[in-house]
């Protein structure tokens, strides 16, 4: 199933505030429903609505499965930061029970390719890489990364998204940078599952390349 995210991309550069933020604290995200806590950098500021207006605008576009399956999305976390160029993290959720279907393990690699790309789309035509499976927690995970040149903002961006099971979910991961050598600090922010210890979200084995 092709979920369009790009739109959310799109909505998040436009409201993204440029000021200089020195790193502080962290935030930290916690679902009584998904039963974990991620934590990331408290230099990010949390994009108010600009999820829920790209899922809308998808939804009116959209028809059939696709437009019932939009009901059954979630973004619980978009966040920006540009005190340094430009970051986001992204947390997508898909409600198995909602869609009626539980996604195998075997097809989280295309999900977060699915993901990924058609973000990175929204730019130009992205170079992606190759979904790699992993464990995490004992949740079947898979990620892969990706980059894309942009005309209109003279930019590079690259990306990498992570998607995991999460009972009958299954939740995602997506990090934008402009600057390649701070997508691994971004994958290695933590996440606690209720009864397991801490844990980097994505092994650092797994960062792309900067070239």
């Amino acid at each position: 199933m092709n979920i369009h995210l790009h739109s959310v991309i799109a909505l998040v550069l436009a409201t993204a505030i440029s000021q200089a933020t020195a790193p502080a604290a962290t935030t930290t995200y916690y679902s009584d429903l998904l039963h974990f806590d991620y934590t990331y950098s408290s230099s990010f500021t949390t994009v108010t609505g600009a999820a829920d207006e790209a899922l809308k605008a998808e939804k009116d576009k959209s028809t059939g499965v696709t437009k019932a399956a939009i009901d059954c999305i979630t973004l619980p976390v978009t966040a920006t930061d540009s005190s340094s160029g430009f970051r986001m993290i992204l947390i997508m959720r898909m409600d198995g029970t909602c869609l009626g279907a539980t996604t195998p393990a075997a097809k989280l690699g295309a999900v977060a390719n699915s993901a990924l790309t058609q973000s990175l789309t929204r730019f130009g035509t992205p170079q992606m890489g190759t979904p790699a499976d992993y464990q995490l927690s004992g949740h079947s995970a898979s990620t892969l990364s990706g980059s894309v040149k942009s005309d209109k903002y003279g930019l590079t961006f690259y990306g990498t998204a992570s998607c995991l099971l999460q009972g009958n979910d299954v939740v995602c991961w997506e990090f934008l940078a402009s600057d390649c050598s701070q997508l691994p600090e971004l994958m290695a922010n933590p996440i606690q599952f209720e009864g397991q210890p801490k844990a980097a979200l994505i092994p650092e084995t797994f960062a792309q390349t900067c070239k």
